[in-house]
């Protein structure tokens, strides 16, 4: 099973735990002060770490040994030839992003049963934001400290720097149609590593073929978006380093390949908590500095603070003025933070549930306003559109209750209504599940075993693609683009148009469990979760009420006190 990363204090120690999980003993430099050698998967591929991202990239695009190996033992079927000639050295072209991302998941899979790698550890296709911090675009290493200047630079720097036409031998693209350019030697294709690489040493970021990436908020969307260039294309503007060429999904042509991306979960954790506890000094020292020099007051301070951790007072939320008042007459609601509520029963009535589990986003607004500190806050919460975990029961109250004054004082909910957390019987209408027998929580546990939250008693019990973000690599046939949690909107909508009632944290109910009064009802699966039984709607977990888990979070019930 997936099991909650450590918040581990330092990099050396991160590297350490990622080493000892390949079955290898934790690199050390060689008697010349040496770094240590780089990641080989076992196709012979090497990785390299790049700024501003926490995954090792393939220095090379996947090759055509490499994906000949793949048809070999997978009998993919695939019978895609160019019209020209390839040596196993050069890269592997007429690959869709299936194709490209069934590659992965079979490199995956290979090297975990021959216990190469863990369960915490993957093969996948780059995001568009981590091929940015391979081609070193500002905002891909840069991130919170993006100025201005830097977008702009972005927008018109190429992989290779800001010369137009680009120097003799940068890369292998159509030569013949850039003027000035000088021929690179190559007609099609060239073999990975022909020219020069990156400072990180990752080669065939311009040019060659493009390159599949896949967004982390993946949606069933018809097109994909390719990056890089290839050796047919000559314009300039195709050619930046920020560009995105979007295409079909199902696209095959003679100019497009991929590489891969190595992801570990542990190291991810250790890097994040590396970076936060950078941030966090680097804050502390500012406002120090600023505070002996007494050239700001209290209030600057903390905008500053503010400001450094991304997190204005009111950015990105929507103006009260703007928004209607909750009415039971079954329509929908959105809050002033936002959050979007929909009626629990078809034909509407006095209980609007939200759409979302509450996000990082809103949950940090509710600590701002309070002064307090998310001390359990997880290290791989990646943005304010995922949701809010490592929460308590008495910390989820506490919220709904400071969002009702907030919502009440705005006069967008009425002065008899409140926010609360759902009872167990509204989440199991919430998910689909009606009619339940048992008089409490404990006597419906389980009770039926058929409905599940994506596929109500359907036979095959499985999640169809982007319905729920589970451990998908301990469930057979389902695949998972997330290591963690998902934003909390990316999956498919139920039937009332709630999100991941099946999946990303498990949500806590207001209700004690039956024989433990200080322990609370939890319900639905999490990032976490794979095992077929606690997968079922009917499916209840307990725990106290001051417990905090890096899968479990919590959703709103607005209450507008009618029948």
């Amino acid at each position: 099973m997936r099991h909650s990363p450590p918040l581990l204090p330092a990099l050396a120690l991160g590297l350490a735990v990622c080493f000892a999980a390949q079955g290898q003993t934790t690199p050390q430099p060689g008697a010349d002060g040496a770094p240590p050698p780089p990641r080989v998967s076992s196709l012979g591929a090497r990785f390299a770490s790049v700024p501003g991202t926490t995954v090792l990239f393939a220095v090379w695009e996947t090759r055509l040994s490499e994906w000949n190996e793949f048809l070999r033992q997978k009998k993919y079927p695939w019978t895609y030839q160019p019209h020209f000639q390839q040596t196993p050295e050069h890269p592997v072209v007429g690959v869709n992003m299936q194709d490209a991302v069934a590659f992965c998941n079979w490199l995956t899979e290979t090297e975990r049963d021959k216990r190469l790698i863990d369960g915490s550890q993957s093969y996948r296709l780059p995001t568009p934001d981590e091929w940015d911090s391979a081609v070193a675009l500002a905002r891909g290493r840069k991130k919170m400290s993006l100025s201005a200047e830097d977008r702009l630079l972005d927008d018109r720097i190429y992989p290779w720097g800001p010369d137009w036409p680009p120097p003799a031998k940068t890369a292998n693209f159509a030569d013949g149609e850039i003027p000035g350019y000088a021929n690179d030697g190559y007609i099609y294709t060239a073999p990975v590593g022909s020219f020069t690489p990156t400072k990180e040493g990752v080669y065939d970021l311009a040019g060659n073929v493009w390159e599949w990436t896949q967004p982390v908020e993946v949606r069933a969307q018809p097109t994909g978006i390719l990056r890089g260039g290839s050796w047919a294309y000559f314009r300039a503007e195709c050619l930046t380093s920020a560009y995105q060429y979007v295409v079909p999904v199902d696209l095959r042509a003679p100019t497009i390949g991929f590489r891969v991306v190595f992801d570990d979960k542990r190291r991810t954790a250790s890097l994040l908590a590396a970076s936060d506890a950078e941030k966090r000094q680097a804050l502390d020292e500012r406002m120090k500095a600023m505070t002996d020099n007494r050239k700001v007051d209290a209030t600057a301070v903390e905008a500053l603070r503010k400001k450094m951790q991304g997190k204005g007072d009111d950015e990105g939320l929507p103006d009260p003025a703007s928004l209607k008042p909750a009415v039971g007459d079954g329509s929908s609601f959105i809050n002033a933070l936002g959050m979007r509520f929909v009626p629990l029963q078809e034909k509407g009535g006095g209980r609007l549930i939200c759409a979302t589990e509450t996000s990082v986003r809103d949950y940090e607004t509710w600590m701002r306003d309070t002064n307090r500190i998310w001390s359990q806050k997880p290290s791989f919460l990646l943005g304010g559109n995922h949701p809010a975990a490592g929460v308590s029961w008495e910390d989820a109250t506490a919220f709904c209750a400071w969002l009702t004054e907030r919502d009440r004082a705005s006069k967008l909910i009425p002065a008899t209504a409140a926010y609360r957390l759902p009872s167990d019987v509204e989440w199991s209408l919430a998910a689909g599940l009606k009619d339940e027998t048992g008089a409490d929580p404990a006597a419906r546990n389980l009770a039926d075993k058929t409905h599940y939250p994506w596929t109500p008693k359907a036979d095959d019990w499985k999640p169809p693609a982007l319905t729920a973000n589970l451990d998908a690599t301990k469930i057979p046939g389902t695949t998972d683009p997330y290591s963690y949690t998902a934003p909390v909107d990316s999956a498919r909508g139920n039937a009332l148009g709630l999100y991941e009632m099946g999946g990303n944290v498990s949500e806590w109910c207001a209700d004690a469990w039956p024989g433990a009064p200080e322990e609370r009802v939890i319900r639905g699966g999490s990032w976490l979760s794979f095992d077929k039984d606690a997968l079922l709607t009917s499916a209840r977990m307990h725990a106290l009420k001051n417990v905090t888990r890096a899968d479990l979070g919590f959703r709103c019930v607005l209450d507008l006190g009618t029948p």
